[in-house]
């Protein structure tokens, strides 16, 4: 069972693509496969065991196939749209809805975490694979700023992953963005200036970015036509914001000195089940944090940092900030503050509260 339950992701998907083949409203089917997943998540107890994998072939063959399983699902979509098309002039909208968001959902979980995984992968053909698979959340760059900048700087101002106390998910979708999108460019430009080549060079990542996602769409729009290019436009954009919409819950408040070793309290952990295998253990990120070529699988379940709920419940209630900050940030981050930080680190959590217009719990704890 360690090595099937990583099969999910590849198990849902096979879903999807069925609901495509069969057309009509079963395009829902591949975003309705969700649902239990996500209340099971929220509703079960934690997950705390260590996967026992000596196999790790078996373990690593889910990672190395998705791209293709992605490939068949974006032919199953094509196939859908082009029968429909051939018995009904127009696709109904609601149809269309259904397509964008099974596929946008299935860019996230599971894709995200491989292509996560991947890019931390030694092994060049792994992080091939991985930046191909950044082409369907449009964001086949994340690499650079993701190992550069947030694994450097997490927990402190430099770090555009990390999401301020008081900013709420809507906010912090754009702002990830465009904090990772500057990240690239500043060190993608340093690195054309070292090599001699212009920031638009055909061997430059951002040559390589543009040709990638453009190909996607324009090989979306030579099979499938304007409503292909527009379902597919749609679930990276929708991806896009939902990645970063996760992502907002993984580091959100915490503080750290600039200069201080990382540490087991700089980051939550989800340790929900569902989450732990559909996301590659991203959820789990106690050890990424401290050796970030530690296969997923060899990740471990720690509880002497914080910890969150199940991501999606934490998803779920972001929708609406007034319960994310009331029900969960706050005293989340109180806990934290007063068990976890350090001397330097209420002072910096302090000052944070202050800003965010949040009570000033340290008043009477002291340094």
């Amino acid at each position: 069972m360690d090595y099937l339950r990583y099969y999910l992701g590849t198990f849902i998907m096979s879903i999807g693509i069925i609901g495509f083949y069969m057309g009509g409203p079963w395009v829902w089917l591949g975003a309705s496969t969700f649902i239990p997943l996500i209340l099971i998540d929220i509703f079960s107890k934690k997950d705390l065991r260590v996967r026992h994998i000596s196999t790790p072939w078996l373990a690593d063959l889910p990672l190395h196939l998705h791209f293709f399983f992605m490939v068949i699902l974006y032919a199953a979509l094509f196939y859908w749209i082009k029968t429909e098309q051939g018995i009904e002039q127009t696709i109904p909208f609601s149809y269309l809805l259904g397509a964008t968001i099974s596929i946008a959902l299935f860019n996230v979980a599971p894709t995200a975490g491989i292509g996560h995984e991947l890019l931390h992968r030694r092994n060049p053909i792994s992080r091939f694979l991985g930046m191909l698979i950044g082409t369907f959340v449009g964001d086949p760059t994340r690499d650079i700023a993701h190992a550069h900048t947030h694994h450097l700087h997490l927990g402190t101002v430099n770090d555009s992953d990390t999401c301020a106390r008081g900013k709420t998910i809507y906010t912090f979708a754009f702002t990830a963005t465009w904090g990772s999108l500057k990240d690239f460019y500043l060190m993608e430009k340093a690195r054309c200036a070292r090599a001699g080549e212009s920031f638009f060079s055909p061997n430059g990542r951002l040559f390589k970015a543009l040709l990638q996602v453009g190909g996607l769409l324009l090989i979306s729009f030579l099979i499938a036509g304007i409503y292909g290019c527009l379902v597919v436009l749609s679930s990276i954009i929708l991806a896009k914001l939902f990645i970063e919409m996760l992502n907002y819950f993984q580091h959100y408040g915490i503080v750290r000195l600039e200069g201080t070793p990382n540490q087991s309290h700089h980051l939550w952990n989800h340790l929900s089940p569902v989450s732990r295998l559909i996301a590659f253990e991203i959820t789990n990120h106690n050890d990424h944090h401290r050796d970030s070529y530690i296969p997923y699988y060899a990740l471990k379940p720690h509880l002497a940092g914080p910890q969150m709920p199940s991501i999606f419940l934490c998803f779920l209630s972001g929708l609406i900030p007034p319960l994310w900050f009331k029900y969960i940030a706050k005293p989340k981050l109180k806990d934290w503050d007063l068990n976890y930080a350090t001397a330097e680190e209420r002072e910096l959590a302090r000052a944070a509260n202050k800003k965010a217009g949040w009570p000033d719990w340290l008043a009477d704890e002291g340094p």
